[in-house]
């Protein structure tokens, strides 16, 4: 990981109008490597734009921008690559995934950019002012969430094996080391000692588009959620639920929602606690994520639904307005599509990324309490939310039945998010894709569940190992 970092750490200093002056003859100046987080970040107006560049990084393609939540859908049951593609994520929808894939070695190389990039900031020797905790507190929580996303692709499922070969930890800066992996036990402790500081050292609000405590206390939540400790889930989800001031959005107000591309503002909290935020100025341009599902245009509208997955939903629920029935807007496409319909802005202002929002806290709950035996308690939270949903629905389950109608729930209000992949290995389950996919059954077990370490980090770092049938 030496050179990987090299060139990481070279941009983590440089990610802003700040440190723009590194296009000036630099042989009389210190090297980038050489900097310092002292010498880099001496005020908290520093720390904020340092900040500002590492929501940044969360943008790129290869991350939220577009390939974390393809990755989460299409890796499971949900879309599929059309027959008329523009060639993107073949792998993906072949199960072909090879070491130098380039989706996956990028998305490997810029989540260790922000996580660099969050280090300076955390590192940052600064009085712990208001503002200071503040964004100490953000840079925790963008730490701890895209290793989880890491642990997760690159790693056996906490719930299968904690002592398996996880992800690097990278804490600091430093570019020199060469890490081995540490174990799926260690990455979690870590996330979750992340999130934790990160719940105690941020008290404001500041819109959909940044971190705030009740964001990381979510997300610390569904971390529990997927490493099998219910209580501490339940706690955490009915902590938010009960606290955080955030709202369900109502069945009559979902569509409205999906179809506006604008984050709340620090006085909104209505559903989303925190999305990726792409403006019209600040984006990937055609390669935004929703340029996959659009059709038309100069969209590739290459991802569709597939049909199982649209007739999952009631006639009555609202959420099957986010799926439209089509065409494929490219000769010899599919007739009819299933065109997912949660992005539909493609030029202004692009569509955010939701990461975490409050119908999956009350999902979350429901699970938890669910596995804890409290039934009563699990359909109260689960009903709740799918009243906003479909009211036509009222759940009365119990015991497995009801664990199987909370992640029916999770398939249908999480669909295009990027969890269903997550979801099926957390849960040992088999991905059994149809038709529209040419492959059928990866049944859970299958070494192609877990991605492959990339090359480039491979060449590089000697103390890195391959995971199994790579």
């Amino acid at each position: 990981m030496k050179n990987t970092f090299k060139y990481i750490i070279m941009g983590s200093v440089a990610f802003s109008a700040l440190f723009n002056s590194c296009k000036k003859d630099f042989l009389d100046r210190k090297p980038y490597t050489s900097v310092s987080t002292t010498d880099a970040l001496k005020t908290a107006s520093d720390m904020q734009i340092a900040l500002t560049g590492t929501y940044a990084g969360l943008r790129s393609t290869n991350l939220y921008g577009r390939t974390l939540p393809v990755f989460g859908d299409l890796l499971a049951d949900n879309i599929f690559v059309s027959i008329a593609n523009s060639g993107r994520y073949l792998s993906e929808k072949t199960y072909s995934i090879v070491v130098n894939d380039d989706d996956v070695s990028s998305l490997w190389s810029n989540a260790y950019t922000v996580i660099l990039r969050a280090n300076n900031i955390i590192d940052a020797p600064l009085a712990d002012g208001t503002a200071v905790k503040q964004y100490k507190g953000e840079a925790y929580a963008i730490r701890a969430l895209l290793y989880f996303n890491l642990v997760r692709l690159f790693a056996k499922p906490y719930t299968d094996d904690p002592a398996a070969l996880g992800v690097p930890l990278a804490l600091h800066s430093d570019y020199t080391s060469l890490p081995k992996r540490n174990t799926v036990t260690e990455v979690y402790t870590q996330i979750l000692a992340d999130l934790e500081q990160a719940y105690t050292l941020m008290s404001a609000y500041n819109g959909s588009g940044t971190l705030s405590k009740y964001a990381a206390r979510a997300i610390e939540a569904k971390v529990n959620l997927y490493k099998g400790d219910y209580q501490k889930a339940y706690e955490q989800s009915t902590d938010v639920i009960s606290n955080s001031g955030f709202t369900l959005l109502t069945q009559a107000d979902l569509p409205a929602y999906w179809a506006s591309a604008t984050p709340h503002d620090a006085g909104t909290k209505s559903e989303t606690l925190f999305e990726v935020v792409s403006d019209g100025v600040n984006n990937n341009s055609y390669d935004e994520l929703s340029n996959l599902y659009v059709q038309g245009g100069t969209s590739y509208g290459d991802l569709l639904v597939t049909k199982f997955l649209y007739d999952l939903y009631n006639s009555t629920d609202v959420r099957k307005q986010l799926i439209l029935v089509g065409t494929r807007a490219k000769s010899g496409g599919e007739n009819p599509a299933y065109i997912v319909n949660k992005y539909q802005n493609v030029s202004g202002d692009f569509d955010d990324k939701k990461v975490i929002r409050l119908s999956e806290v009350y999902l979350i709950a429901a699970e938890a309490a669910a596995r804890l035996a409290n039934t009563a308690t699990a359909l109260t939270y689960l009903n709740t939310l799918v009243a906003q949903r479909d009211a036509a629905i009222t759940y009365a389950s119990t015991g497995t039945q009801l664990l199987t109608d909370i992640q029916t729930e999770r398939r249908k209000e999480l669909a295009f998010e990027g969890d269903r992949f997550f979801d099926l290995n957390r849960l040992k389950q088999d991905i059994n894709r149809t038709s529209e996919y040419p492959t059928g059954t990866i049944k859970y077990g299958d070494t192609r569940r877990v991605l492959p370490i990339p090359q480039t980090e491979l060449n590089v770092n000697p103390n890195i190992t391959q995971n199994p049938g790579y």
